[in-house]
């Protein structure tokens, strides 16, 4: 058992009230007479040995928070020197429930920085002690692990594992570690697409922190309503959540979220295809974070710059913006992070390909329309034809205009041939020039980025051997142009 003296008993849970409540830079200021210099470790001579290891502690969280608020260099070095001293220390006192504190925070630390498997690695070890069900330590630990699920994308097991435990935090957590177990929760909902539990759980995070008047974590709520209000298209009320949320955090000085900030406003106006406010608003947040050492928000918003420059055609510059994204998560964070952003870009480009669908298969409408194909030998020579509408302009200047019919024989294409192309799961038709290498068929479309599939996911439909012109019909009946490129 630890036995501290009046004073540091005292100053110690004045410390705690005030980390509670986002005051870092004004708890380090009570502490101004053991550690004047924070570049140095505090002064704790004539202390008993539970006292100095508790002051450790609460100086390794405090310049944790700040220094990760404040894009403070070094910071979450001098945090993890601290506490892993601290956690020395209680080890030599024997103390369970403070070495799992001081395990606790380290997790907290190594996520800032986006070392995600030493974060995971030190939470288990605080959930490994034999600690009562009612110990704010053992439920504060709960929180952090779920924190670092959502960094995995564990959604699923978030959701689990917080409503199995939700008894518990409500009993015997305080307005802080509520308004907090509220918002993970209603994040990893979100990110399930349960929109109405998650706005329920981000307005339970609202009424918590208002009561622990923890302002930065009421900003983060709003983050959190613009982040669901974009994914449901409420877009008035996302850029009203995250102009509050980005208001707050100007107000706190606390850099690292207000750049993070910018992102989520870039995000809404991508979604909203506003397209060069959302460059212009994600280069706000790569500035803001160049200097941030939450390695995970630097990287995530070089990615969102990605997306954004993949929207605005400006394929080269994308590719060089998720190298940047790739570059620091694999440096600083895990291969795997890094392998999940590029993922995550496949996945933006094969968006952008199904947005941007040049074409979609018409003999029904044909039919319906009673259109009647007028072809010329030169076409009716190979056999099997089919036709499709082209849906937008990018092949013009090759004599394929919007609303035209590109008329497709089914020949074997080579190399350079202007091709049409099906998904074999959404029957989505992309035209382009051919172009096929170690199982990937390329389609090259003049002005624009190539699209780009996986040949085993297509079916390649034909060469484009002539162009058919709906303004040209005359009695029902169109005329069939060869196509000489």
């Amino acid at each position: 058992m630890r036995t501290l003296h009046k004073g540091v008993a005292v100053l110690a849970e004045t410390l705690i009230k005030m980390e509670r409540c986002g005051l870092y830079e004004e708890a380090l200021a009570e502490l101004t007479e053991i550690w004047a210099d924070t570049s140095e470790v505090p002064s704790v001579a004539g202390m008993t040995a539970p006292e100095g290891a508790e002051i450790f502690l609460r100086c390794g969280s405090l310049i944790g928070f700040w220094g990760h608020n404040r894009q403070i260099k070094d910071s979450q070095i001098k945090a993890k020197n601290l506490l892993t001293e601290a956690h020395r220390r209680f080890l030599l006192i024997g103390d369970s429930e403070k070495i799992a504190e001081c395990e606790n925070y380290l997790a907290l630390s190594y996520w800032r920085t986006g070392e995600i498997n030493e974060a995971e690695t030190f939470i288990e070890e605080a959930l490994s002690h034999d600690l009562p069900i009612s110990s704010e330590t053992r439920i504060y630990a709960q929180l952090t692990k779920s924190l670092i699920h959502l960094s995995r994308g564990r959604n699923e097991e978030v959701v689990e594992h917080l409503k199995r435990l939700e008894t518990e935090f409500r009993a015997y957590g305080d307005a802080f570690l509520n308004g907090s177990f509220s918002t993970n929760l209603g994040v990893a909902l979100k990110n399930l697409g349960k929109t109405e539990e998650s706005l329920r759980m981000f307005e339970l995070a609202r009424f918590y922190h208002q009561k622990s008047r923890h302002k930065i974590y009421l900003g983060t709520v709003e983050n959190n309503l613009a982040q669901l209000y974009r994914a449901t298209k409420q877009f008035a009320r996302a850029h009203r959540a995250i102009d509050n949320g980005t208001k707050i955090f100007r107000q706190l000085k606390d850099r690292t979220r207000e750049g993070f900030s910018f992102d989520t406003k870039a995000l809404i106006y991508c979604e909203e295809e506003k397209f060069v406010q959302a460059l212009e608003t994600v280069e706000k947040a790569v500035e803001i974070l160049r200097k941030s050492e939450n390695f995970l928000y630097r990287a995530e918003t070089h990615l969102t710059k990605a997306k954004i420059l993949l929207r605005l055609n400006d394929f080269t510059a994308a590719i060089f913006a998720l190298f940047e994204a790739v570059k620091i998560a694999r440096e600083n964070i895990s291969e795997e992070t890094a392998r999940k952003f590029v993922g995550e870009f496949e996945n933006a480009l094969t968006e952008k390909n199904k947005i941007a669908a040049e074409n979609s298969v018409v003999p029904s409408e044909l039919n319906a329309e009673e259109i009647e194909l007028i072809v010329p030998a030169v076409i009716a020579q190979y056999g099997e034809i089919q036709a499709v509408r082209i849906k937008n302009a990018h092949l013009e200047n090759i004599g394929l205009s919007i609303n035209s019919l590109a008329i497709v024989a089914n020949v074997e294409v080579k190399r350079g041939d202007l091709t049409a192309v099906c998904e074999k799961d959404g029957d989505e038709i992309s035209c382009g020039f051919f172009d096929r290498e170690f199982g990937i068929v390329c389609l090259e479309i003049p002005g624009s980025e190539p699209l780009l599939y996986d040949e085993e996911k297509i079916e390649i439909l034909g060469k484009i051997v002539g162009v058919g012109r709906l303004a040209n019909t005359t009695n029902g009946k169109i005329a069939i142009e060869p196509l000489n490129l």
